[in-house]
């Protein structure tokens, strides 16, 4: 019996990682596709916004995500991780993944500038006509 592995993501959106062979005319055909859940910083129906979460994959899908050159991306970026414990996904992504993907949504902090960035207005003189 193979031992499960475990990917933590901080990815907002669900990732499939898929795996091409070649086909005829040398157009490459999916051959595997292996999910990764995502709904980091995304507020689910409880109202719960989870800073990570965790997917179980066999170790043959595992080694296929490994290979995936997308996967491989987000891992160096920090936004996936395999790991052999399972853990709370919130530890996991406090210990040192990247906490936020690209893809999750705005927070409010998002929309603040500094105060040199704002414009002020330009100041205008009413024009009367006659």
């Amino acid at each position: 019996m193979s031992k499960d592995l475990y990917v933590y993501s901080t990815l907002t959106t669900d990732m499939d990682y898929t795996a091409y062979r070649k086909g005829g005319g040398d157009v490459p055909v999916a051959e595997v596709s292996v999910r990764i859940n995502g709904g980091a910083n995304l507020a689910n129906k409880h109202l719960v916004t989870p800073r990570g979460v965790v997917t179980r994959v066999t170790p043959e899908q595992a080694e296929i995500l490994r290979e995936n050159l997308v996967f491989q991306l987000h891992e160096k970026n920090g936004y996936v991780s395999i790991s052999e414990k399972q853990e709370d996904p919130e530890k996991v992504v406090a210990e040192g993944m990247e906490a936020r993907a690209p893809d999750a949504p705005l927070e409010p902090g998002d929309y603040e500038a500094a105060p040199e960035a704002v414009a002020k207005p330009a100041a205008t003189k009413p024009s009367r006509k006659a």
